[in-house]
């Protein structure tokens, strides 16, 4: 059977999945895998009967591993599918049986042996905030609330510590990798009140690193915490002093980058 490699692109709300990988619970890439296989037999125009094509073809793969609640705008995954499946019928087939809280935003073909989590050059996370003593409940499954003043200056100070090339030893939940060393491109912030987004941008990420991150900007715009107390987090790569992470909810894969 001839295939094609192609890149999806996802969005999904997170509050109701258990993370992006499959296993214990319901999770984005099971969810999608049991409606991909379902429906490529109806976009391939007769060429795929029921049943043939399984997950373990489709090789659905994911650039993030994003944490139960986190959710996602950008989410890149790619897939090896059968040469006669139409990427246009693909698309409704699949949107039109997903469940409310997720969609496919597009399909297109990519080179062979394409991998969306390998080849990807860079992850951008975007993680929100709501300031000031009323909340939105509205925002509040994509926010964390935060009913006091931040200091703008202090957590871009901070924000500045974290940029470039580090050990992440103190910033990261994960201790299965040896190799904790990450290159942070960008830390920007967007104010909007009473929102603030923190857009972070790198090669790849740790487990559990934005969200820790966040937490110690934060401390930093509340002053708990100094911004020069970011650098001598990163100089001890010690987890037990670095803070708990900030909320799941408040995270978003935003957008993955590859080479043109």
């Amino acid at each position: 059977m001839a295939h094609q490699w192609v890149k999806l692109i996802i969005a999904y709300d997170g509050s109701r999945f258990k993370g992006w990988q499959k296993g214990n619970g319901r999770t984005v890439q099971g969810v999608l895998e049991q409606v991909l296989i379902t429906v490529i037999p109806r976009a391939s125009d007769g060429a795929i009967h029921p049943g043939i094509y399984t997950a373990e073809n489709l090789q659905l793969a994911g650039a993030g591993r994003t944490d139960a609640g986190v959710h996602a705008e950008g989410q890149a995954a790619s897939a090896i599918l059968p040469a006669s499946v139409s990427l246009e019928a693909l698309l409704s087939a699949a949107n039109a049986e997903l469940p409310p809280d997720i969609a496919i935003k597009s399909i297109i073909p990519v080179p062979d042996r394409f991998h969306a989590r390998y080849h990807a050059t860079s992850r951008t996370y975007r993680y929100s905030i709501i300031t000031g003593p009323v909340g939105n409940p509205f925002r509040a499954a994509y926010t964390w609330h935060i009913p006091e003043k931040l200091n703008p200056e202090a957590m871009q100070h901070a924000a500045a510590l974290l940029k470039g090339t580090h050990d992440f030893t103190s910033l990261t939940a994960d201790k299965s990798k040896s190799n904790r060393v990450r290159t942070i491109t960008d830390i920007h912030f967007e104010w909007a009140a009473p929102e603030l987004h923190i857009y972070y941008t790198a090669d790849s990420f740790l487990w559990n690193q934005v969200r820790i991150m966040t937490m110690v900007l934060v401390q930093a715009g509340l002053g708990t915490m100094s911004p020069t107390d970011a650098a001598a987090l990163l100089e001890a790569k010690n987890r037990s002093l670095a803070p708990e992470p900030a909320p799941a909810k408040g995270l978003c894969l935003y957008s993955v980058s590859y080479k043109e």
